[in-house]
C-alpha cells in the first residue's frame, strides 16, 4: 500500500480532478431521484397473495382505491349541495390521468346504477339520474344494498367517492399530488372532507419519506459536530464529511443512472452511508494527525514533506483494517441481493456500493486533497500533550472496571432483560399503523371507517374452471352462504359480489319484497339476468365482480383494518369456509392491499432471520480469515449478537412491531457493527506485541475512543430520523440503531479487552498481524 499511496501523492492533481468529475457526474444523474412506491418490488412475488395480483388486475380490472368521504357540518348528507360537491370531485377524478374510469362509484358517477322496477321488465340507470327526479337517496340505497355503506354511509350523514388508479411511474405520492386540488375545491366550513384508502396510504408514505431530503443536512450539521469535538480543527471537521458527502453523491449517480428510485425502506441509506464512511475517515484523519506530529516532534526540517509521509503512513498503519471493515460491511449488505423482495435487494446493494465507494475515495481522494493542503499549524511540546475530556476520562473509569468479572456480568444481565421482551415482539405489518394516530391520514382513516364499511378491500377470486361456470347456481347460492358467514367476522364491514347484483334483478323483476331479494335457482336464469342487465345498463358495470367468459367470480370484502394479524386470521377463516360452502373443484385465491401485507408478514421472519445469520456468517469468515482464528472471528460476532438481541429486546418490551422497516435495523447493526471489534482486537493485539505493561487500559483509552466517537456520529446522524413527527418508521429508526450502536460499541469496548486479558489466546502473540489499527482519537490539534 506504500507504493500506492506514494503514487496518488505524485499524482494528487489528476487524482483529485477525476475525483470532482466522477462526483459532477453522479450529481447529474441523481438529480432526478425521487422516492416512488412500486409495491412490486416490496413484496414477495411468489407468495400466493402476490401471485393472485396479475388475476386482480387483467381478469377484474381492479387496481388501489382512493376513498374521499363528504360529510356536512350538520343535517344529512342528501342535500343539492353535497351532490353538487359529489358531482363536481366525481367529474374531476373521472378527468385524472391514469384514474380507472369504469371503477367510479359515487351518486354521481355515472356507471353507480339503481336497479328499478319498471312495466316492461326492469329499468338501469344511473343514481343521479334517479336522484334528480325526486326520489330520495336513502330509497335508492334500500332498493339497492350492492352500494349501501359504499357510496353512503347507513346513517344518511356521509357520502363517499370511489376511485381506482393505475400505477404511475412517479409513484402514489404523485397522484395525491394531482387529485389533491380536486378535492380540496370542495372544502369549506360547510363539509368535512376525508381521504383514504390504498392510494392515500401508499402516497402518504412516499411523502413522509421525502422528509430525508430536509433532515439529510441536519445529519450532516451532527455528524460534523461531534467530528469538531474530536479534532478540535477545521480539517477535523471537514474532511471526514467530505468523504462521506462525495459517498453519498457517487451511490445517489448510481441510483440515479440505473433508473431506480429510492423507496420508504432505502430513502434512510443516505444517512446510513454519511454515518459510516464519516466513522472510518476519522480512524485515518486521526492516525495521520498522530503521525504529523510524531515527524514533526522528531525534528523534521520541512513540514510540507512531513506533511506528506505522515499521509503515507496513517494510511499504511490503519488503512489496511478500514478496507477489512469496509469489506465486511459491503459484502454483509451485498449479501442480501439473494433474497426475493426487490426492495430488501436495492438497500443492499446501494448500501453495499456507498461504503465501498468511501473505500475508494478514502484511499484516493482524501489523500490527494490531505497532500494537497497545507500541513497543520506546527505546535509545541506542551500543545502537542493530550488534553483531558470527558472522552479520555470516561475510557479511563471505564478501562479501571474491566477487570475481573464485572463487564461479564453486567452484559449477562442485559442479555436477560432482552431475552425476557423476545416473547413479546409482534410479527405485524400495518401500513396505517406506521403513522401517529394524531395524523391526517389517521383521523381521516378512522372518519371513513366509522362511516362506511371499510377503507380497504380484501378480494377472493373464486375460480370455476370452465367458462360459464360462474352461472352454476350451486357456486353462486355457495358463495351467497359464504358472505353471510364471512359479514359476521369482527372488522368486516361487509361483503359485495355479483350475488347482490343477481338478488336485486329477481327483486325487481319478481316484486318489490324483501322475500324476493333472492338468487334464480337455474343456470338459464342467471343468464337471462346477465342478459337483461346488458341490454338495460353496460356490462363494465359488473366487470370487477365476473369476468367476460363468466368463468371467475370475485368477492370484495371491505375491512377496517389493515393490521397483517387480523387479516391473517380473516383469511384463514374465509378460506376454511369457501372450502366447505363452495362446490368440490373450485378454486379460490386471496389478492388485494391488506392480503400482500398478510404475505410480507407470512415471510419476514424466515427471511429476516435468515438475513441477520447471513451477514453474520460474512462477518465471522471474513474476521476469522484476517485474525488467523476462528475463536477471534467469535469474538469479533459476540458485541454484534448483544446488539441484535438488544434490538429485539426493545421491540418487545417498548411494543415496536417486528415489520420491513425494524428488521432491517437488525440487519444494518451487524453489517456496521463489526468495525468496532476489529479496531479493538487489533489495537489489543499491537499493544501486546510492543509489550504495554496494560495493553487493556492502552487499548480501551485510545482505539476505545474512537469507537466511541465513530458510534456516536453513527447515532447521531440517524438520530435526526426522530424529529420525522408523525412517521414511526423513521422514529423507530432513530431510536433502534442509537440503541444498536451504543450496545456494540460499548459490548465491544467492555468484554473484547477483558476476554483478551483473560484469556490471553495464543493467536495474540503467535500470529504476525499488521499493527497500529483503530488508535486513539487525534490530540485536538489547532489548525
Amino acid at each position: 500500500m506504500n507504493r500506492y499511496l506514494r503514487q496518488v501523492i505524485r499524482h494528487r492533481g489528476w487524482v483529485i480532478a477525476l475525483s470532482l468529475l466522477v462526483t459532477l457526474g453522479a450529481l447529474y444523474s441523481a438529480a432526478g431521484l425521487r422516492v416512488v412506491i412500486d409495491p412490486a418490488a416490496i413484496l414477495p412475488q411468489s407468495h400466493p397473495y402476490v401471485a393472485s395480483k396479475s388475476v386482480l388486475e387483467d381478469v377484474f380490472g381492479e387496481k388501489y382505491t382512493l376513498v374521499v368521504t363528504l360529510t356536512p357540518a350538520a343535517g344529512p348528507a342528501d342535500t343539492p349541495a353535497i351532490r353538487a360537491k359529489a358531482k363536481t370531485l366525481t367529474d374531476a377524478l373521472l378527468a385524472q390521468r391514469g384514474v380507472v374510469r369504469h371503477m367510479v362509484q359515487s351518486l354521481a358517477a355515472p356507471n353507480t346504477k339503481a336497479i328499478e322496477s319498471d312495466d316492461d321488465g326492469i329499468r338501469i340507470r344511473p343514481f343521479l339520474e334517479a336522484l334528480a327526479d325526486g326520489t330520495p337517496l336513502a330509497t335508492l340505497l334500500a332498493a339497492n344494498p350492492l352500494y349501501r355503506q359504499l357510496i353512503a354511509s347507513d346513517d344518511g350523514r356521509s357520502v363517499a367517492v370511489f376511485a381506482q388508479f393505475e400505477p404511475d411511474p412517479q409513484g402514489y405520492g404523485a397522484i395525491l399530488r394531482r387529485v389533491t386540488p380536486a378535492i380540496d375545491a370542495i372544502r369549506d366550513d360547510s363539509v368535512s372532507v376525508h381521504v383514504g384508502g390504498h392510494v392515500a396510504v401508499l402516497g402518504e408514505l412516499e411523502l413522509y419519506s421525502e422528509r430525508m431530503i430536509l433532515l439529510l443536512p441536519l445529519a450532516i450539521v451532527l455528524i460534523g459536530m461531534v467530528h469538531f469535538e474530536a479534532f478540535r480543527s477545521v480539517q477535523g471537521l471537514v474532511l471526514p464529511l467530505v468523504t462521506a458527502t462525495l459517498a453519498l453523491i457517487w451511490v445517489l449517480g448510481i441510483m440515479g443512472l440505473s433508473g431506480i428510485p429510492l423507496d420508504v425502506f432505502n430513502a434512510t441509506t443516505p444517512i446510513l452511508i454519511l454515518a459510516v464512511a464519516a466513522g472510518h475517515a476519522v480512524q485515518i484523519l486521526k492516525r495521520y494527525y498522530e503521525e504529523y506530529d510524531r515527524l514533526i516532534a522528531a525534528g523534521h526540517p520541512d513540514p510540507r514533506q512531513a506533511n506528506e509521509e505522515a499521509v503515507v503512513l496513517a494510511l499504511d498503519k490503519v488503512g489496511r483494517y478500514m478496507v477489512v471493515a469496509s469489506l465486511i460491511a459491503a459484502l454483509g449488505f451485498l449479501s442480501l441481493t439473494i433474497f426475493e423482495i426487490r426492495t430488501v435487494k436495492t438497500f443492499g446493494i446501494f448500501t453495499g456500493l456507498g461504503i465501498l465507494s468511501a473505500l475508494v475515495i478514502e484511499l484516493s481522494f482524501i489523500p490527494a486533497l490531505r497532500a494537497w493542503l497545507p500541513p497543520p499549524r506546527q505546535r509545541t511540546a506542551a500543545q502537542l500533550a493530550p488534553r483531558p475530556s470527558i472522552w479520555l476520562r470516561l475510557t479511563e473509569a471505564l478501562a479501571d472496571r474491566l477487570h475481573g468479572k464485572a463487564p461479564f456480568v453486567f452484559w449477562g444481565a442485559v442479555v436477560a432483560v432482552a431475552l425476557l421482551g423476545l416473547p413479546r415482539v409482534q410479527i405485524e405489518n400495518s401500513n396505517r399503523s406506521n403513522f401517529a394516530p394524531w395524523t391526517e391520514l389517521r383521523r381521516d382513516d378512522a372518519a371513513i371507517n366509522s362511516a362506511l364499511a371499510g377503507s380497504q378491500v380484501l378480494y377472493l377470486m373464486i375460480d370455476s374452471g370452465v367458462d360459464g361456470g360462474a352461472r352454476d347456481p350451486l357456486l353462486l347460492h355457495g358463495l351467497d352462504r359464504l358472505q353471510q358467514q364471512i359479514a359476521a367476522w369482527p372488522g368486516v364491514g361487509r361483503t359485495v359480489s355479483i350475488v347482490d347484483v343477481l338478488k336485486r334483478i329477481n327483486q325487481a323483476l319478481i316484486g318489490e319484497d324483501a322475500a324476493h331479494f333472492a338468487l334464480p335457482n337455474s343456470s338459464a336464469q342467471v343468464t337471462q339476468y346477465l342478459l337483461l342487465y346488458g341490454q338495460a345498463g353496460d356490462t363494465r358495470d359488473l366487470a370487477s365482480h365476473i369476468d367476460f367468459n363468466e368463468r371467475w367470480l370475485n368477492l370484495k370484502i371491505f375491512v377496517k383494518r389493515d393490521d397483517s394479524t387480523g387479516i391473517e386470521a380473516l383469511i384463514a377463516h374465509t378460506a376454511a369456509r369457501a372450502q366447505a360452502e363452495l362446490p368440490p373443484g373450485t378454486v379460490f385465491s386471496f389478492g388485494g392491499g391488506v392480503a400482500e401485507a398478510a404475505a410480507l408478514n407470512e415471510v419476514l421472519v424466515h427471511d429476516k432471520l435468515l438475513n441477520i445469520a447471513q451477514i453474520g456468517g460474512v462477518v465471522f469468515v471474513i474476521a476469522s480469515m484476517v485474525f488467523r482464528s476462528a475463536s477471534a472471528g467469535l469474538l469479533v460476532m459476540l458485541p454484534l449478537l448483544i446488539a441484535v438481541l438488544v434490538n429485539f429486546g426493545l421491540l418487545g418490551w417498548l411494543g415496536i412491531p417486528l415489520n420491513v422497516p425494524t428488521s432491517l435495523i437488525s440487519a444494518m447493526t451487524v453489517g456496521i457493527g463489526a468495525d468496532y471489534a476489529i479496531y479493538l482486537i487489533a489495537r489489543f493485539r499491537e499493544e501486546v506485541r510492543n509489550g504495554t505493561a496494560d495493553p487493556l487500559r492502552a487499548t480501551v483509552t485510545t482505539a476505545g475512543q474512537a469507537c466511541l466517537y465513530v458510534a456516536t456520529a453513527v447515532a447521531v446522524g440517524y438520530g435526526v430520523l426522530g424529529l420525522s413527527f408523525g412517521f414511526y418508521i423513521h422514529q423507530w429508526m432513530a431510536l433502534l440503531i442509537a440503541a444498536a450502536m451504543s450496545s456494540s460499541a460499548l459490548a465491544a469496548l467492555t468484554l473484547i479487552p477483558a476476554w483478551l486479558t483473560w484469556r490471553n489466546p495464543r493467536w495474540l502473540t503467535e500470529q504476525q498481524l499488521p499493527s497500529n489499527a483503530g488508535d486513539a482519537m487525534p490530540q485536538r490539534p489547532t489548525e
